[in-house]
């Protein structure tokens, strides 16, 4: 057995519509894995038809829509070996200007919909044990302007790894994160925009340059692998170098 192949390992991926999702998608289902992608809408994980992948539409800020789609992964397969937990939302909102809705909707999204995916993923395979991998970020390390709450929640989501790490490992879980640092998605549309910041972003980076969605692939197949079987409770950082610094 290659301890660093996921084949025909079943796993879910929740924002899978788009950037560091969809290659995350694309990666595993390369490597031979089952591969079920969700997004808000059924237009929105479209372009999974017809490539061998699975798309759902669900809303991680709805109690239950995750829960559903785990339960129908293990009723035909027999089992989910992997929850990647992707999905998360950003905004540019001075700190002061943050207005109730607005940091609701990404506590919602980035924390609580991370949750609850945990959650039901333990209750409906604790007897197989199973894999998460939850996507954080370098600003649940760091700080930066303009993105407090999302700070906040990266963090947590930082916490709460370590956290289940410990408390399910009993029950043979591992609980893992990846931690990004700047990638070229839509999320960093705003500072391609303006050459400047832009320059100065890459400048910050040792490697110089932004990250690429596929950049994150790696780090995820080695986790979700029997190479990672000794590894809980650890965040990987894919960020360039930004925080060695």
């Amino acid at each position: 057995m290659k301890r660093l192949s996921v084949t025909g390992k079943t796993i879910l991926i929740t924002g899978a519509s788009r950037g560091i999702g969809r290659a995350l998608a694309q990666g595993f289902h390369d490597e031979g894995a089952i591969v079920y992608g969700t997004g808000r809408s059924a237009d929105s994980i479209g372009w999974m038809r017809g490539t061998g992948m699975e798309g759902r539409a669900a809303d991680v800020m709805q109690p239950g829509a995750i829960a559903a789609i785990i339960d129908e992964i293990i009723q035909k397969h027999g089992r989910l070996d992997v929850l990647l937990n992707n999905a998360g939302i950003a905004s540019n909102t001075p700190a002061g200007g943050m207005k109730e809705e607005e940091m609701d909707r990404i506590i919602d999204t980035n924390f609580k919909g991370l949750y609850r995916a945990c959650q039901a993923y333990y209750k409906a395979q604790r007897k197989a044990g199973g894999v998460i991998i939850n996507n954080a970020s370098i600003l649940g390390m760091i700080g930066a302007p303009l993105a407090a709450v999302y700070c906040g929640t990266k963090g947590a989501v930082l916490q709460v790894t370590r956290a289940l790490a410990i408390e399910w490992a009993s029950n043979n879980f591992r609980v893992n994160a990846i931690a990004p640092g700047f990638i070229d998605t839509d999320m960093t549309e705003m500072i391609k925009k303006r050459p400047q910041v832009l320059e100065k972003m890459q400048q910050a980076i040792p490697l110089g340059r932004l990250g690429q969605p596929e950049d994150l692939v790696g780090a995820a197949l080695f986790l979700a692998s029997d190479a990672a079987a000794y590894v809980t409770g650890q965040v990987i950082v894919v960020d360039g170098g930004v925080i060695a610094q």
